[in-house]
């Protein structure tokens, strides 16, 4: 009996207790989300500085700005998409690719499952495709990005990638294979013209004339009326005339007349081809 009487007489201390308890929690958790909401209006103030400095044209302190956002407030909505835009600010405007592939790789390093990952990654590519030295990196990126599923709609576009970066850096074979498989797995891919012209531009490449104006000519029969069919009955017009083919040249250029994009080259090669071939001019 008098155990109960003491617990009922301590009763009241221990709601206290808990009152104060609940209070001290219900303090903490305003002053979090008064501090959450102030670091978020400070992030989106900074940001709308960052894109303020981007219409002015001032690349450099919009790129640091974004920079900032990410340092400051890392766990803020903007904190990827800063990284993102200062990256693209070096690599399109500022043209520092060191540093835009320091802020893609950031990015890509803290944020693996982000809105921006993908793009990243394909600007990243793209950094690395344009210096020699690293090409061999873009390769590996658009290798991986073929595995996506998040990408399946960008695939042929990716194989067409990896069969460029392929000629450039002399692999003709694989630059052909690339495009094989582009033409078995994607037979619908609006890129299958460009597929084509690939393939002669590297026979063109090995001296292999025969094979290129074969593939060229081919492209004209296969996807008429495209541009990249106009490309390439131009490529086979000049290829005739660079291998001493003058009237063969002439021909496949008038066939163009009025049809190429820039007429005006067309008709200057015309009128040249003539006067040559008047003279007796190889």
């Amino acid at each position: 009996m008098g155990a109960r009487i003491q617990t009922m007489a301590n009763s009241p201390h221990r709601l206290r207790r808990l009152a104060h308890g609940m209070l001290l929690l219900v303090v903490l958790g305003t002053a979090l989300l008064t501090s959450g909401c102030l670091a978020n209006s400070e992030a989106r103030q900074l940001s709308d500085k960052a894109q303020a400095l981007w219409k002015g044209g001032r690349y450099q302190d919009a790129a640091r700005n974004f920079i900032t956002v990410a340092e400051l407030y890392p766990s803020s909505q903007l904190a990827e998409g800063s990284l993102y835009w200062a990256a693209c600010l070096y690599q399109y405007y500022i043209q520092d690719l060191d540093q835009a592939a320091r802020q893609y790789q950031r990015l890509l390093v803290t944020y693996p499952k982000g809105r921006y990952f993908y793009e990243a990654k394909l600007n990243l590519a793209e950094v690395y495709a344009q210096r020699k030295d690293t090409r061999h990196r873009a390769l590996q990126i658009y290798q991986q990005l073929l595995l996506a599923d998040e990408l399946a709609h960008r695939r042929d576009w990716l194989r067409m990638k990896l069969a460029r970066l392929n000629l450039q850096m002399g692999k003709m074979d694989q630059a052909r294979m690339e495009v094989r498989d582009l033409l078995v797995k994607e037979p619908k891919s609006p890129l299958r013209p460009q597929a084509y012209y690939l393939v002669g531009y590297s026979y063109y490449l090995e001296k292999r004339y025969d094979l290129a104006l074969f593939a060229m000519r081919q492209i004209g029969k296969d996807f008429p009326g495209t541009l990249t069919s106009l490309r390439a009955q131009y490529f086979v017009a000049d290829t005739l005339e660079e291998r001493g083919h003058m009237r063969e040249a002439l021909a496949a250029y008038q066939v163009l007349r009025d049809k190429y994009p820039n007429p005006d080259i067309v008709d200057k090669r015309i009128k040249t081809l003539q006067a040559r071939i008047r003279r007796g001019v190889r």
